[in-house]
Parts: C-alpha cells; structure tokens; sequence
C-alpha cells in the first residue's frame, strides 16, 4: 500500500470516472486501473463497484477512503510541518571555524547576521580542521567553515569565496618595493615564517614555497597569523597571509601575486544528514555580502591543496 495508491482512490472517489481522475493525478488512465487493482489484490476487498455507471465505493470501500482521506490530510501536515521547521531558524546552532578565518571574518558577519535573525544563536568556536571534520562525524557541531576541497564522503561542501594569498615582508625586504610578485618568485626564498603543524594554512603555504629551506636560529611555533606578522615585522624574512587578513595598521609590506594568484577556497560544511538548508543559505548570503567582492568575481586562480 503507497500513499500514491491512496491518491487515486481519492481521486476516483471524487470523480467517478477513470479517466478524468487519471487526467487529475497527472497519469495515464491504465496506470490508476492498474495500481487501484494492485491495492485491492493486497487488502483483499474491492474498493469500488464497477457493475454499476458511475461507479461506486463498496461499504468497505467506503470506510477504506474516510481512513484514506485521513491519512492524506495528516501527511500533508506533516510535510507541512518539516517544511516549516526546515525554514525556520530559531534555536541554537554550533559553528566551527578554522583559526585563519575567525578572527577576520566572523567579527564582518555576526553583527548584522544577529540583527537580520535575533532568534538565532550561534555558537562559534575556533577549532583545527581535523577537529571540525571529527565534530561534524560526531553531532558535535552543526556546521563549519574552512579550507576545502576536503574529499570526506559523509561532508557537504558549499563553497563561499576563493580567498587570495598575499606575500608579507619588512619594506627593507628585497622584494618590498614590489607591487606585485610571483610564486616562482619565492620558491627558494629563505626566512619563512610558518604555522605550526596541524595547521591546514600551513599546509598550503608550504605546497607554495614547495623548495624553502630555513637558516633561523629561532624557531618559533604558533598558530597566530598576527604573531608572524609580528616576527616578520621584528625579525626578517616574509610569510603568506589570507588577503582577509591584510591591515592599514601592518608595519610591513603586503604585496599581492600576479595571476594566476595562488588561493585558498573556503567553503562551509556540514554533515550529509544536515537538513536545515536554510541556515546554510542565511550564513552564505551574509558571508558573501561582507567578504571583498573579488574574491566571489576572481576568474583566474590557483587553488592550493592542503591535503
């Protein structure tokens, strides 16, 4: 028994006639002979008598469609209600995000993202992207925002932006008058200051600067791309920032690539069995509303895997 089958005996109740309540349910009159004939095979009473023009329910058809017609209003009901719960965004919802997109693009978007939906909570928390990918496998989290593509079967991936690298060094640096520079241009450049590991930036930056070798006699570790800044600023050499990340306050110099630029694509993600459709496409519009515009326009780029 399907609700497809309980469909056409509705119909056929309310018509009489075989063809017009084919024509009504959108299918051919052979397919509601058939299926009509294939639910009563499986009940084992005849929902119609067909001696008699019009036609008419038999006394146990008659009883089937008041239960029939039951059964319709209550699923519609439902659909109606899942509909109306999967558009709405009240409630709490966890977020994780990376710590090379936090810090620059969850203070753009919150703001007006609470004032557009003042019922909706987000909890946000910096976490590395194994840890998010883990969450998310877990129920720990709704949702994430990171560097993607991540290639895990379970995850949906829903791009926002490609998000530019951008070379930084002191203004004593060789290349610091630069207005542009080139990947090839660093590939055997010493001096570079990294993340430490577990970090995906770290990762990409290195499959850039794939033949950099080091003389530091300081080693320093940090999950901080304003710490590097920092070291950068107070000790030499140069490390790649997120455009995002860019400031009128750095000392030193940000010069950007020339194309096809190196990027990184940022992407929210969340569990396969994620429903709430709504949510991704409210954080989307917001994100990409307060996001620099070429990052949604950049036509040419070199996607960094961090994998």
């Amino acid at each position: 028994m399907t609700l497809q089958q309980l469909e056409y005996v509705i119909a056929l109740n309310r018509y009489r006639h075989f063809v017009t309540a084919a024509e009504k349910c959108f299918v051919t009159q052979p397919t509601i002979t058939i299926q009509v004939k294939k639910l009563e095979d499986e009940i084992g009473f005849s929902i119609f008598n067909k001696s008699k023009s019009p036609f008419k329910p038999t006394d146990l058809g008659v009883m089937f469609i008041q239960k029939a017609e039951i059964i319709l209003r209550e699923v519609t009901d439902l659909k109606n209600m899942v509909s109306k719960e999967l558009d709405n965004l009240d409630g709490s919802f966890k977020i994780g995000v990376i710590p090379t997109i936090s810090p620059y693009l969850i203070p753009l978007m919150s703001g007006s993202f609470s004032d557009k939906y003042p019922n909706t909570f987000l909890l946000i928390e910096e976490m590395q992207t194994h840890n998010i990918i883990s969450a998310l496998q877990k129920g720990e989290i709704d949702l994430g925002i990171l560097v993607t593509p991540l290639e895990e079967p379970f995850i949906k991936e829903v791009k926002l932006y490609n998000e530019p690298f951008v070379f930084y060094c002191q203004k004593s640096h060789q290349f610091g008058q630069n207005t542009t520079i080139s990947a090839k241009d660093i590939e055997k450049m010493d001096n570079l200051w990294l993340l430490n590991s577990g970090h995906c930036f770290r990762n990409q930056v290195l499959n850039i600067c794939s033949n950099t070798s080091t003389d530091k006699n300081i080693q320093f570790q940090s999950g901080s791309i304003e710490a590097l800044k920092k070291m950068v600023d107070n000790y030499g050499g140069y490390t790649l920032v997120p455009e995002m990340a860019i400031s009128e306050y750095d000392s030193g110099c940000n010069i950007h690539f020339e194309d096809p630029k190196p990027i990184r694509e940022v992407s929210i993600v969340t569990h396969h069995s994620f429903a709430k459709d709504a949510l991704i496409d409210a954080l989307r519009i917001e994100i990409l509303d307060k996001s620099p515009k070429d990052f949604v326009k950049n036509k040419r780029f070199t996607k960094i895997n961090w994998r």
